[in-house]
């Protein structure tokens, strides 16, 4: 697809979210390269590494320019955004290839918790409008969870809908 995209000069970012495994294999043993981005110059596009990807303000401030360069008809970009995934790869999978102390040491770094610092550090939000926050958000994904569990299976047709665009 990267290669395609490069081909035509498509207006595309692919965003890789290196959470340091595939599946449950660490990265550094199926690829020679330390990270993701540098596989973008064989396709002749850019690569662009996010060291932080759980930074929100050093994702948005690198998306913004990547964003304006690829709708600027630049052609397309592989972003690479360093990050972790706190449970298995799918419900079948426990996780036993990492320790608790790697997944505690990465838990200390949520981004959700690291905005919310930074906006109180700066005065920007006070804790009790967080908490407020926070508690909606719950409440809208329980409402969500709820209606979806209440509501009709999808038609096996269905799956064939809204793929396409003319």
């Amino acid at each position: 697809t990267l290669n395609m995209a490069a081909i035509w000069n498509l207006p595309v970012i692919f965003y890789c979210i290196n959470n340091g495994y595939g599946i449950s294999t660490p990265i550094s043993s199926v690829m020679r390269t330390k990270h993701v981005y540098e596989r973008a110059a064989a396709y002749g596009v850019p690569g662009i590494f996010i060291e932080d990807g759980n930074d929100l303000l050093a994702v948005r401030e690198t998306m913004d320019k990547v964003i304006k360069d690829v709708r600027a008809g630049k052609g397309p970009v592989l972003v690479e955004a360093i990050s972790y995934r706190w449970y298995g790869h799918s419900t079948s999978d426990p996780g036993k290839y990492r320790t608790k102390e790697e997944v505690d040491e990465w838990k200390k770094k949520d981004p959700i918790l690291k905005f919310r610092n930074y906006l109180l550090d700066k005065k920007l939000a006070k804790a009790e409008e967080l908490d407020a926050i926070e508690a909606a958000s719950h409440k809208a994904i329980d409402a969500a969870v709820e209606y979806g569990r209440k509501g009709p299976e999808p038609s096996p047709e269905s799956a064939f809908e809204d793929i396409f665009t003319e």
